[in-house]
C-alpha cells in the first residue's frame, strides 16, 4: 500500500482563505514592546483613524480580520462571555469589509460623467456599509427587546433624506430595504451603457447613515455607550483615487463613536486629498499609520518569536505534531570555520582544491617573482578549508594595494598560525575571519558546485524580512519537497538539505514573481533589480570583494534622474527592496544618504546572503545605470569596472565603482 501523504500544514497562506474559525485557531498574539503600535496589535482602541500599510502578505487581513465583531463573537463563546459583556471588556465592535466587494471599476466610463460616478460611488458605498453594521447589529441586539429595536429602527430611518415606500419595523428589514436599494442601483450600472441612461434614487447623504447608526444605538443600548464602532475597511488600493478621496473625506469628518481602520498594500494609497475644500488629510493630524513589515523587521527578535509560535500553530492545529523545539526538523550544514562538514564539501586535498588552481593560474600569469609552491605551502590547511580561502583572499588584498607578495605570504601564514595558538598577534587575522567567513563559505560552495545553504528554521524567518507569508510560503515548498523525498517532514523524519533548498528556491522564484506590479512596470521593476543583484554576486565571488556579504546600497535619492526614483519607489513598495531607518552616514561628505537591503527573500536567486555587512554607495550616475533601463551601455561598463576591479589582475586606476573601501581594503 502506498503511505497516505500528509496534509501540508502551510498549504494555506493567504488569510483570505481561511474561515473564521481557522483565522481564530492560527491567530499568534505578537508580543510588542513599542508603545506606539502596540494598541493597534492587541486591539483598536483609539478613536484616530489608523491606515495599516504593508507588502503583500505582511499580516494586514489576518489582523483586521482577527478584530472583527465575527472573531470577537467566536472569542467570546470560548471564554463563555456574552456578546454585550464581551463588546463592553472589548470597548470596541469591528465592522470589517473588503474593498474588492465595492467592485469598484464598475463606477466609471459608460456614457456618465466623472462628476456623476463620484457623487453615486458615494451613495453606494454608505448603502454598502449600512447594510453591513446593520446586520451585525441584529446579533448584538438580539436579546434586546422589539419595542427596542423598533425605536432603533424609527431614528435611523428619520436620518434618510426620502421617506421608504414601505413599512419598516425593524433592523433586520431595514437592512433588507438597502439590499433592495442596492440592487436597483446595481442594475443601472450595468445597464447604463447599453441604454444611455443612469437614474438612481439616491436617498440618503454622505455619512449620515454611517455615524447616525452608531450614535443612535449608543445613545439607546447601555452596553455600547462606551464601545467604538471600527469601520474595519481592507484592500483600500482597490479603490480608484476619486473613490478614495471620498473616504478620506468620510474619515476626516467622522463622528464619534465612530472611527476607520484602512488596511492597503504599501503602494495602495494614491491620495490624501479630501472634498473638505480641497484639504489635504495629515499623518498624526487626521490620521496614524502603521507601516506593519517594516516595523517587524524592526521588531527582529520579537518577530523572529512570532515566526516560531505562528508555525508551532500551524503544525499544531493542521498537522498534529509535536512541535517541540523547530530546529529539529531540519538537517544543518555548519559553516563555521572548524566545522568537519566542509571536509564533505570540499573532498580534494589541498593540492587539487579549486581556490589553490585558480591562484596557481594567477600566480603563473601575472606574478613571477612569487613561487606557487611556497604559497601554498604557507597557505594549506587541510583540515580548514575555510582558513585557506582567507588565506587568498587576504593575499589577494595586498596584491591589489601593490604590498610585496612575499613578505605578505610570511606574514599572513604568520598570522593565521597566531590565531590557532590563540596569540594577541592573530587578532587581525581573527577580526578578518570574522567579517568574510560569509562569503568564503559561499565560495566554497559554488567551487565544490554545491547549493548554498540557506536552511533553518532561523534563515527562513530571516528571509520572510516581515512579511509572514513569505515565510510560509518557504515552509509549504519545503514541506512539498521533502514529502516528495518520503523524508516525513514534522513526523519525526528529518528534512534535508536538497529538500530545504529546493524549497527555497521555489519560494524565491514565487517572491520575484508575484510581488512585482503587473504590466510593463513589473517588468521594469525585475530588470532593475536583477542588474543590482548581479552587481551583488560579482562582489560575492570575486579574488577580493569590495565589500563584506554585500546586499545593501545607498545613493543620495535627490541627485538620481527621475526614471531611476520612480523605480526604486517601484521597488521599495512591492518589497523588492526595503529601506533601512536612519540611512548611511557617508564617510568622506558626512551625509545621511538613503539606504536599502535587496530583499532577503530574493538572495537565493543570485546566490547572496541574507543579512547586511557593507554597503555598496552608488553615486548618481552608477544608480542611474542600473535602475533606468534606457542606459544599459552605462551599466554594462560598471559591471567591467566592479569585476576589473574586484578580481585579479585588478586594475588600479582608481576606487573600485560603486563601492566604499571594505573595512580590510584601505
Amino acid at each position: 500500500m502506498q503511505p497516505v501523504r500528509r496534509r501540508n500544514p502551510f498549504g494555506i497562506t493567504k488569510a483570505v482563505d481561511l474561515n473564521n474559525e481557522q483565522i481564530e485557531q492560527l491567530w499568534v498574539e505578537m508580543v510588542i514592546d513599542d508603545s506606539r503600535i502596540k494598541p493597534e496589535f492587541d486591539h483598536p482602541a483609539s478613536p484616530m483613524p489608523t491606515y495599516i500599510l504593508g507588502a503583500k502578505g505582511s499580516g494586514k487581513t489576518h489582523l483586521m480580520r482577527h478584530q472583527s465583531f465575527e472573531l470577537q463573537k467566536l472569542r467570546y463563546m470560548t471564554s463563555g462571555k456574552t456578546i454585550p459583556d464581551g463588546l463592553r471588556d472589548d470597548g470596541y465592535l469591528g465592522l470589517y469589509v473588503r474593498c474588492s466587494g465595492l467592485h469598484s471599476n464598475r463606477f466609471s466610463g459608460k456614457r456618465q460623467t466623472e462628476e456623476v460616478w463620484t457623487q453615486l460611488f458615494s451613495f453606494y458605498f454608505e448603502l454598502w456599509l449600512a447594510q453591513h453594521v446593520l446586520r451585525l447589529l441584529c446579533e448584538v441586539l438580539a436579546g434586546e427587546t422589539e419595542q427596542v429595536n423598533q425605536q432603533i429602527t424609527a431614528d435611523i430611518l428619520e436620518l434618510l433624506d426620502k421617506t421608504p415606500g414601505k413599512d419598516i419595523k425593524n433592523l433586520s428589514e431595514l437592512s433588507l430595504y438597502f439590499s433592495e436599494e442596492q440592487k436597483k442601483l446595481d442594475y443601472e450600472i450595468n445597464n447604463c451603457l447599453i441604454t444611455g441612461v443612469l437614474n438612481p434614487d439616491i436617498i440618503l447623504t454622505a455619512g449620515k447613515i454611517i455615524f447616525g447608526i452608531p450614535k443612535i444605538v449608543a445613545d439607546r443600548i447601555p452596553f455600547l455607550r462606551d464601545v467604538l464602532f471600527v469601520y474595519a475597511i481592507d484592500e483600500f488600493e482597490n479603490l480608484t483615487t476619486a473613490q478614495q478621496i471620498h473616504v478620506n473625506t468620510i474619515y476626516r469628518e467622522r463622528e464619534p463613536p465612530s472611527t476607520f481602520r484602512i488596511g492597503a498594500r504599501t503602494y495602495g494609497i494614491r491620495t490624501y486629498s479630501t472634498n473638505s475644500a480641497g484639504e489635504e488629510n495629515i499623518k498624526d493630524s487626521e490620521f496614524t499609520e502603521i507601516q506593519l513589515d517594516s516595523k517587524l523587521r524592526e521588531l527582529e527578535s520579537q518577530y523572529n518569536a512570532f515566526c516560531r509560535n505562528l508555525v508551532s500553530k500551524r503544525l499544531s492545529q493542521l498537522g498534529g505534531s509535536d512541535t517541540g523545539q523547530l530546529e529539529q526538523y531540519f538537517a544543518n550544514f555548519d559553516t563555521g570555520w572548524r566545522s568537519t562538514d566542509w571536509l564533505d564539501v570540499v573532498e580534494l586535498k589541498s593540492i587539487e582544491r579549486p581556490h589553490f588552481k585558480s591562484l596557481e593560474q594567477h600566480i603563473i600569469k601575472h606574478l613571477t617573482e612569487v613561487s606557487f609552491p611556497d604559497v601554498q605551502l604557507a597557505f594549506s590547511r587541510a583540515d580548514n578549508p575555510v582558513l585557506e580561502k582567507l588565506n587568498i583572499l587576504l593575499f589577494m588584498q595586498d596584491w591589489a594595494k601593490g604590498r610585496d607578495l612575499n613578505t605578505a605570504v610570511a606574514r599572513i601564514s604568520s598570522e593565521m598560525n597566531a590565531f590557532l595558538n590563540g596569540e594577541e598577534s592573530g587578532e587581525r587575522y581573527k577580526q578578518a575571519l570574522g567579517h568574510y567567513s560569509g562569503d568564503l563559505s559561499a565560495q566554497l560552495l559554488r567551487d565544490a558546485r554545491k547549493p548554498q545553504y540557506y536552511g533553518g528554521i532561523d534563515n527562513f524567518i530571516r528571509m520572510s524580512a516581515g512579511i509572514p507569508r513569505a515565510l510560509l510560503t518557504i515552509l509549504r515548498s519545503v514541506f512539498e519537497w521533502a514529502s516528495f523525498a518520503d523524508e516525513r517532514p514534522f513526523e519525526g523524519g528529518l528534512i534535508s538539505l536538497r529538500s530545504q533548498q529546493k524549497g527555497v528556491l521555489d519560494a524565491s522564484d514565487w517572491y520575484f514573481s508575484n510581488m512585482r506590479k503587473a504590466g510593463p512596470d513589473g517588468i521594469v521593476i525585475q530588470a532593475a533589480v536583477e542588474r543590482l543583484a548581479n552587481i551583488f554576486r560579482i562582489n560575492r565571488f570575486a579574488d577580493k570583494p569590495v565589500e563584506i556579504s554585500l546586499c545593501t546600497f545607498s545613493v543620495s535619492e535627490r541627485e538620481v534622474n527621475e526614471e531611476a526614483r520612480r523605480v526604486l519607489g517601484l521597488a521599495e513598495a512591492r518589497a523588492f527592496v526595503h529601506r533601512i531607518p536612519g540611512g548611511q552616514k557617508e564617510r568622506n561628505s558626512e551625509d545621511v544618504t538613503a539606504k536599502f537591503q535587496l530583499s532577503p527573500m530574493l538572495a537565493p536567486r543570485w546566490d547572496l546572503p541574507l543579512s547586511r555587512r557593507g554597503a555598496a554607495t552608488f553615486s548618481a550616475d552608477q544608480f542611474n545605470a542600473i535602475f533606468d533601463a534606457s542606459r544599459d551601455d552605462q551599466y554594462q561598463l560598471l559591471l567591467s569596472e566592479w569585476r576589473s576591479k574586484a578580481n585579479a589582475p585588478f586594475r588600479r586606476t582608481s576606487k573600485p565603482a560603486g563601492a566604499q573601501i571594505g573595512l580590510f581594503d584601505d
